[in-house]
């Protein structure tokens, strides 16, 4: 998770959802991206234009609510067209980019395990199906706290508890997934060379590491934070738990309709975006210098879409869906040497406290697609 100062810290210890459907009360934020002063303080702006925007009506992203036109229908509808496309996101990190603590996905040692960090003692223990962490609060106090959602899969995991204000907020102590004789199997603090108290910015109850805020808008599929300031409370929701279908290819309500018409006027097949830039494009690889392209690329729609989440940006606005200018939500950052290599390969997500963390979090995130991120 990206660590930077946003919304507001929790206010309670301990969280009443007991009702897994209730899921779609919550969605996400992002990375804001660093950089040069020019781009910190564009960072600000595009803050401070979103913290203003008036929260949306309850129950405006319920999977099949209308959505410029077209609404969401789920991935699971995908799959009775897009088998092959459909097993193979299954198996992918896009699907388990977050989703309900259970047995089938959380991979964490939850079995009365503990960690110390900062002289505090945190234990991993279960009641029943149920999987709790005993740790120190907003407040320094240790209390039982609930996992409600494990986020990400390999080569970490990472667990979300949930306050009664709607935010979510990301454990420290992370799983370190990697087979054993990799290093892995074995709980890790995101900052082992610190010692992050409940005052720092950096604990994990402070707004710095809010889910609303900072992560969930790439890993959930179409996400509306919905903060309130007259109540300082989240409604966050989105149309599917985890990035599905239609994160890439947009709402697919009117690709059903033309699925089921046929209708040759519908050029696009009721797509809100085709990824047919490369259809017919070929590469040359010499022995030597760059390879190169056997056309000129024209379009930036793919490169948009994945830019939603695979780049170094700060949102301005709650809404994007593929096909929608990507500058209308997000400012990417400038093409600075503190975040990207020469190559232009991005920089780690953070620089000195969380390398750990960055490193095998790079190590996850490297493609897009169904058929990678496995």
């Amino acid at each position: 998770m990206g660590h930077k100062k946003k919304a507001r810290s929790s206010k309670s210890e301990t969280s009443d959802l007991e009702n897994p459907e209730a899921i779609r009360r919550h969605g996400g934020l992002r990375d804001a991206a660093l950089g040069v002063l020019s781009g910190t303080v564009l960072g600000l702006i595009g803050f401070a234009i979103w913290w203003s925007r008036p929260a949306e009506a309850p129950g405006v992203l319920q999977q099949g609510a209308p959505v410029t036109n077209a609404s969401y229908v789920g991935s699971g509808i995908c799959a009775s067209c897009h088998a092959t496309q459909s097993n193979e996101w299954r198996t992918s990190q896009h699907h388990s980019a977050m989703s309900i603590a259970s047995d089938s996905t959380v991979l964490g040692d939850f079995e009365n395990t503990s960690f110390t960090y900062a002289g505090i003692e945190t234990q991993f223990f279960r009641r029943g199906k149920k999987f709790f962490v005993h740790t120190d609060g907003p407040k320094g106090r240790l209390a039982d706290f609930q996992v409600r959602y494990t986020f990400g899969v390999y080569p970490l995991q990472q667990y979300l508890v949930e306050f009664d204000d709607g935010r979510l907020q990301p454990l420290p102590i992370a799983w370190d997934a990697r087979p054993k004789r990799d290093g892995g199997q074995r709980w890790f603090h995101l900052y082992p060379n610190e010692r992050v108290k409940f005052a720092d910015e950096l604990h994990w109850t402070r707004p710095s590491q809010n889910w609303n805020g900072m992560c969930a808008d790439c890993h959930s599929t179409a996400v509306r934070k919905n903060y309130d300031e007259s109540t300082d409370h989240f409604q966050t929701r989105f149309a599917e738990i985890s990035v599905g279908c239609e994160a890439c290819h947009g709402p697919a309500s009117r690709h059903l309709d033309w699925a089921k018409a046929k209708d040759p006027r519908r050029t696009n097949r009721g797509l809100t975006i085709q990824f047919d830039e490369r259809r017919g494009v070929s590469w040359t690889h010499p022995s030597k210098g760059q390879p190169t392209r056997s056309r000129p690329r024209t379009t930036d729609r793919e490169i948009q879409t994945c830019a939603q989440c695979h780049s170094r940006r700060t949102q301005i606005a709650d809404g994007y869906e593929p096909g929608k200018s990507l500058f209308d939500y997000y400012l990417p950052a400038l093409l600075t040497n503190s975040l990207y290599h020469a190559d232009g390969q991005q920089r780690a997500p953070a620089e000195g406290g969380a390398q750990e963390a960055a490193a095998v979090h790079r190590e996850g995130f490297i493609d897009a697609g169904h058929d990678s991120l496995r």
